[in-house]
């Protein structure tokens, strides 16, 4: 094997593993956003009383629609760049922060497999693949 041979080969071989390794999102991404975040940031609902509820800062993490959106602070999701995230940048924050997500009493932080999930799934591209969605009915209940 000549030496050019070997550098493509291990060029191929880093790239591969550096696809590889990007977190899916159906299973391991989307869990923990319904879980841990569509509670606040879902489309508008009618409560169980008639009230209409808005996503918090207009940030819409229940259609792939609203990921790319983002909300009234900025980009949720800029793909390939985790750092520029707000998605990734609020719960990584310390937790006695103001703008940490997810807000004291709602759900329990990110645990640090989940936090790793969503920094690999942001810094692969982000991607949703055939996901539509996820509907809730009045209750919270996802549907």
């Amino acid at each position: 094997m000549n030496r050019y041979s070997l550098i493509t080969t291990l060029l191929l071989f880093s790239a591969l593993k550096a696809t590889s390794s990007a977190a899916d999102f159906k299973a391991d991404v989307l869990p923990m956003l319904e879980k841990k975040c569509m509670s606040c940031h879902r489309e508008p609902y009618k409560t169980s009383s008639g009230r209409t509820k808005k996503p918090k800062g207009k940030l819409n993490l229940s259609t792939p629609e609203g990921i790319k959106k983002g909300g009234s602070e900025g980009d949720a999701v800029v793909a390939k760049d985790s750092a520029k995230s707000l998605i990734y940048t609020r719960v990584t924050l310390d937790k006695t922060h103001d703008d940490f997500m997810p807000p004291e009493g709602k759900a329990d932080p990110l645990t640090a497999d989940e936090l790793k999930a969503l920094k690999e799934w942001i810094d692969g591209g982000a991607e949703t693949g055939d996901w539509k969605g996820t509907k809730f009915d009045a209750d919270g209940k996802k549907i």
